[in-house]
């Protein structure tokens, strides 16, 4: 399957009030994603987070969980875990902790404010690290594996 010409946004009706919220940005990504593990997303015109069963995309009527369902049929347990939330976090962790630690620990000559500021300043850098990681090594190419395509933002 070949990647397309990809959308900058998508339109969701929620079912409850009939009204429709378009989506764009990082938070298109993140509802085209069957493997993102969303269970909420959001209604503009009531202004509240609801369950992803209560919304459809308006240009096909299929409501996001079904479309969660139908374009990760494939996906195993363990795929399904290392694409989870809880995944991510604990790679997070796994880099982040040692990362503030090893900068409180440089900074043993220093005062402790400075090694405080070193530690969250690791932490930082090493979430960030952490969440690249999670997200080249894991998410991405689970994703493509299970979903067919590169950009979920693609799938319809």
């Amino acid at each position: 399957m070949t990647d397309q010409l990809v959308p900058e946004s998508r339109v969701y009706r929620h079912r409850q009030c009939g009204e429709e919220t378009t989506v764009g940005d990082q938070s298109f990504e993140t509802v085209s994603n069957p493997m993102s593990s969303m269970e909420r997303t959001y209604c503009s015109s009531c202004g509240a987070m609801f369950e992803i069963s209560e919304f459809e995309w308006s240009d096909t009527g299929e409501t996001i969980a079904d479309y969660y369902a139908r374009h990760s049929q494939n996906a195993t347990p363990s795929q399904r875990f290392l694409t989870s939330k809880k995944f991510m976090l604990l790679v997070i962790l796994i880099i982040a902790l040692p990362a503030a630690g090893g900068a409180f620990v440089l900074l043993a000559n220093s005062g402790m404010l400075v090694r405080l500021l070193g530690a969250f300043g690791g932490f930082i850098v090493g979430a960030f690290i952490g969440m690249m990681i999670f997200v080249e090594a894991f998410a991405k190419p689970i994703t493509k594996k299970v979903c067919g395509v590169t950009d979920t933002r693609t799938l319809t």
